[in-house]
């Protein structure tokens, strides 16, 4: 694997859930995602400096049909609810492990070991609909007079 975070891409479950790890279709950054009822959590994920196989991002809550935060044209940044540290597991079976921190607490909690699920490594991120954020043609007002 040329880019170690590749290793991370896929639909990964544990006891707890399932979280989804891969590349963002419109930005090509390292994406988290874990659903939430009917909201999700999502967190850019950032190589930590000095690390082998160690990733850092802060999540948001995004709500049902939300697409993330790509930056000030996309109106104010959504509330932090907290910070994720990724770790990708090496050996024979593909795993990861998380650990997250709630905004407003100052420990980490326990890690959380994942294992991937068998042919999920494939699926793409969606890709968010821009359509109602980026309009691709100037829309003209008709007024009447």
């Amino acid at each position: 694997v040329d880019n170690p975070g590749e290793g991370l891409h896929g639909c990964w479950k544990s006891e707890k859930g399932q979280v989804t790890i891969g590349k963002d279709p419109v930005t090509a950054r390292l994406s988290y995602t874990e659903p939430v009822g009917e909201e999700r959590v999502h967190g850019w994920l950032d190589p930590v400096a000095g690390e082998e196989s160690l990733w850092h991002g802060t999540l948001v809550l995004l709500k049902a049909g939300e697409g993330p935060w790509y930056g000030p044209s996309f109106g104010p940044p959504p509330e932090v609810v907290g910070d994720i540290k990724v770790r990708l597991l090496k050996g024979d079976k593909p795993g990861i492990e998380t650990q997250i921190r709630m905004q407003d607490e100052e420990d980490w909690s326990e890690l959380t070991k994942f294992e991937q699920e068998v042919g999920a490594e494939e699926k793409p991120m969606p890709t968010p609909d821009l359509s109602n954020l980026l309009p691709m043609e100037a829309r003209s007002e008709t007024r009447d007079t």
